[in-house]
């Protein structure tokens, strides 16, 4: 049995037995880290790099959800690093999993150039300089560009990815124009984008987005995924994404 402080609880993923140690004083996952697993494509035998990795909660759904797979994350909180180091032995896939302490910013120092088949990244949606919640400062660097802002993701994923790799992050929607322009800046083609709304009736509150490393020009965009109905009832695909 894993030892447990106050602050802690383990939570089923409802993916193929794998559980999560969560810490309430770090950030927890929500529904964006489990729509942007699924909405990733990942093929037998890659390499996948999870930038700001957190509490590992992206890498454990791809290792559930794919079995010939190696997934490497990415940490810069000491205290999350822990967490997802604990969270590996605890489902026990050290020989598929592993996680890095370190800056993503300096990315060149923990890979070589190419060496990722897909990154992955579920990265702060604010700016730096917008007004701070009450709130940790664990969270807030989760939270806001203060260690690492939408370039310097995008620029460590472009490092890592082979030509012809991967990208997938998701985002706030009223941030895509500057998105698609620091992707592109870097080679990075935007493949494929999918907005998600809380109901029908509600403007979008996340979008996920696909590039590729040297890609094409040609953008699909794919049906909005609605998490609930006008009645405020789960629709059947998302009850099928988040339940399993």
């Amino acid at each position: 049995m894993e030892n447990l402080n106050e602050y802690e609880r383990i939570d089923d993923l409802q993916r193929n037995g794998f559980r999560i140690i969560q810490d309430a004083r770090l950030f927890r996952f929500g529904t964006d880290a489990v729509l942007l697993s699924h909405f990733a494509t990942v093929k037998r035998g890659e390499h996948v790099v999870d930038l700001g990795t957190g509490n590992g909660v992206i890498a454990l759904l791809l290792c559930s959800l794919y079995e010939d797979i190696r997934v490497t994350g990415v940490e810069l909180q000491q205290a999350s690093y822990e967490l997802c180091r604990r969270n590996i032995e605890l489902n026990g896939i050290s020989e598929r999993m592993s996680v890095i302490h370190g800056d993503m910013n300096n990315v060149s120092e923990m890979f070589k150039a190419g060496e990722a088949d897909v990154v992955i990244t579920n990265p702060p949606y604010m700016k730096k300089g917008g007004s701070l919640k009450n709130e940790g400062y664990e969270k807030s660097l989760s939270r806001h560009e203060i260690a690492v802002d939408l370039e310097g993701v995008i620029r460590a994923a472009a490092y890592l990815l082979k030509f012809g790799g991967r990208f997938y992050m998701v985002h706030r929607p009223e941030r895509l124009a500057e998105i698609f322009g620091v992707m592109s800046k870097l080679a990075l083609e935007p493949k494929k984008i999918r907005l998600v709304q809380a109901n029908p009736n509600k403007a979008a509150s996340m979008v996920l987005i696909e590039g590729c490393r040297g890609g094409k020009s040609g953008l699909t965009v794919m049906p909005t995924l609605n998490i609930t109905d006008e009645n405020g009832v789960l629709t059947k695909e998302y009850d099928n994404i988040y339940n399993g």
